[in-house]
């Protein structure tokens, strides 16, 4: 970078000469003006530069700090300089915008005026539109009208000119005739109309004049008629109104009614779910008094005493009579015992002759009961063992009946009487006429299994049969093991396998009555099958009636032969369900009561 020389500047260049002016312009006030000057005499006076910074710049003089100070003073009066050129600028800029916007604006005031201006032309124009459209719809419709108009005078005038045509066609028929009439008239004489116009011309006028009295009243009568026709139709109106509003009314009533039976039918479903919720509570009781009821015949059996009769014909109360007379009597040989015990030796040889007398007594209570019931089932068994035919033979002499029963019929395993003896003795029977036959046996098991589904179809609950089908179940699969008689006598004879086996039977009938509801509802009593099954099929200890064997055979897919002594007749009744088929066992009916049969061999 190049620097440029100074100017050579000369000693007579008057820049370089310094003037020296009063300074007093330069000093601030701070005294009074005559000590003021008095005190000038000893001033030394500064000489004051007048060149510009740039002049002396140029000239190279006093090249001290000063001098840079003098050059930025220079370069920011340069700058002053262009900033107010700028501003200048700057403001005839802002000059001109201002005047264009004002331009502006006016043009932009027209172009609204023009716009409002065509706005008012284009709703001009389409209030012209629509003033053409509806003219033109006017037009149109006029021009419709018009049209029509124009075909119905059409139409009319070819039916006059149709008439036309046929007045025509009828005049020229009738031509004849008033040829005929003139022809006539020349050839009557001149005076012939003065002489008998009136005799001729007066009934003419009189007829018509009767004819007009007769149409006058005809009319009058049809107006009547049409008034009273006006004033039925009003009456037919009214009671049409009144009919409808009947109608609306008998609507409504009939809507309230249905409502009502509606709300009666829901408190019916809702009696009818606290019946049956009552009926499953009496059905508990019902079990619950069957259970009591066994428990007090096991008791009975077990404390029978003699001088009481047969357990067959006592009754409840008489049973626990005996019962309780037989703990007591228990109780109080106990007592005796003990006091005896206490007496000491003296009284041992009575003792002893009391006890000789009350063996000897018992001996004789014995036979007598051996001799009374000699066809007593053993105590607490559920199933006898096989019995000699005459077992069921009562103490007199036994009639035409069982003669003929005893013919047919060599031994007889009576069942305990506790309204479910029908069902234990079926289940014993079936199984043991198949005990030796595997595959009978296992399809007595598959049909046990299968008929799960049924139960689960009517809507029982699969935890209240699922204990009672394994009971089942494995009475079959131990007789399947073992296939000896001593193994079903023995399970069945178990008190609660027993009375399980027979639950689960009970609840197969009702399931299968339920799921054959339109063949079974005609053969029972109750309000309904249901509750029928629930009250007399399903409860323990609950009597069997010929449509629960019915439908229980069905369900096991076996035939049973039954042999009924009862009724008046001599000889025996004999029922085959179902009929037509082969039975495989044989039960014994008598009153009220099944046991089980079995035949005498063949010879």
């Amino acid at each position: 970078m190049t620097t440029s020389p100074l100017p050579f500047l000369h000693s007579s260049d008057p820049r370089l000469m310094l003037r020296v002016e009063n300074g007093m312009r330069n000093i601030f006030v701070t005294q009074l003006e005559d000590t003021r000057h008095k005190e000038e005499e000893n001033v030394n006076h500064i000489p004051v530069v007048t060149e510009t910074s740039s002049r002396v710049l140029e000239a190279g003089v006093n090249t001290l700090r000063k001098t840079l100070v003098l050059k930025k003073q220079a370069e920011l009066e340069d700058v002053d300089k262009q900033l107010a050129l700028k501003r200048q600028e700057f403001k005839s800029c802002v000059q001109a915008l201002t005047q264009r916007r004002s331009e502006l604006e006016i043009k932009q005031q027209q172009t609204k005026e023009r716009a409002i201006k065509f706005e008012k032309f284009v709703a001009e124009n389409e209030a012209k539109r629509r003033r053409a459209l509806k003219k033109y719809e006017a037009a149109q419709e006029q021009n419709i009208l018009k049209h029509r108009e124009i075909e119905e005078l059409t139409k009319q005038l070819k039916q006059l000119r149709a008439r036309q045509q046929v007045l025509k066609e009828r005049m020229a028929k009738y031509k004849i005739y008033e040829d005929y009439l003139m022809k006539t008239l020349d050839y009557l004489p001149s005076n012939y109309l003065e002489n008998g116009s009136e005799s001729l011309v007066m009934p003419i006028i009189r007829r018509h004049e009767t004819l007009s009295i007769t149409h006058q009243e005809l009319l009058q009568r049809l107006w009547h008629l049409e008034e009273e026709v006006e004033h039925s139709q009003q009456q037919l109106q009214s009671m049409k109104q009144d009919h409808s509003i009947k109608k609306l009314m008998a609507n409504k009533e009939l809507s309230e009614l249905q409502s009502e039976l509606e709300s009666l039918k829901e408190k019916n479903r809702q009696a009818e779910v606290n019946l049956l919720m009552e009926q499953g509570q009496s059905r508990e009781k019902v079990e619950e008094v069957g259970r009591l009821l066994m428990a007090i015949n096991n008791l009975a059996e077990q404390c029978y005493l003699p001088a009481y009769e047969t357990l067959e014909n006592m009754n409840v109360l008489t049973m626990m009579n005996m019962v309780k007379e037989y703990i007591m009597d228990k109780a109080d040989t106990e007592k005796r015992a003990r006091r005896l015990m206490e007496s000491g030796s003296a009284l041992t040889s009575r003792t002893a002759l009391t006890d000789k007398r009350e063996r000897a007594s018992m001996k004789c209570i014995g036979s007598k009961t051996q001799i009374k019931s000699p066809s007593k089932m053993e105590a607490g068994s559920l199933v006898s063992c096989r019995e000699d035919i005459s077992a069921v033979f009562p103490d007199q002499t036994p009639d035409a009946k069982y003669n003929e029963l005893s013919s047919q019929y060599s031994s007889v395993r009576k069942v305990r009487g506790d309204g479910n003896c029908f069902y234990r003795a079926l289940c014993f029977a079936h199984l043991e006429s198949v005990l030796h036959n595997a595959r009978a046996l296992q399809r007595f098991k598959d049909r046990m299994i299968q008929s799960s589904k049924d139960l689960s179809s009517t809507g029982f609950d699969e935890s209240s049969f699922k204990h009672h089908l394994s009971t089942v179940i494995n009475v079959v699969e131990q007789c399947q093991a073992d296939e000896q008689e001593e193994t079903l006598f023995r399970l069945l004879n178990e008190q609660l396998t027993s009375d399980s086996v027979v639950q689960y039977l009970r609840l197969l009938t009702s399931a299968h009555l339920q799921n054959h509801a339109d063949f079974f509802c005609n053969f029972v009593e109750a309000p309904n099958l249901k509750t029928y099954c629930h009250q007399e099929v399903e409860a323990m200890a609950m009597e069997c009636d010929h449509v629960d064997i019915l439908a229980l055979t069905q369900a096991l897919d076996i035939c049973i032969h039954i042999v009924s002594m009862e009724g008046d007749e001599q000889e025996l009744a004999h029922h085959i369900i179902p009929e037509g088929a082969e039975p495989s066992l044989h039960l014994l009916y008598q009153t009220s009561h099944y046991n089980i049969l079995y035949q005498r061999p063949q010879l």
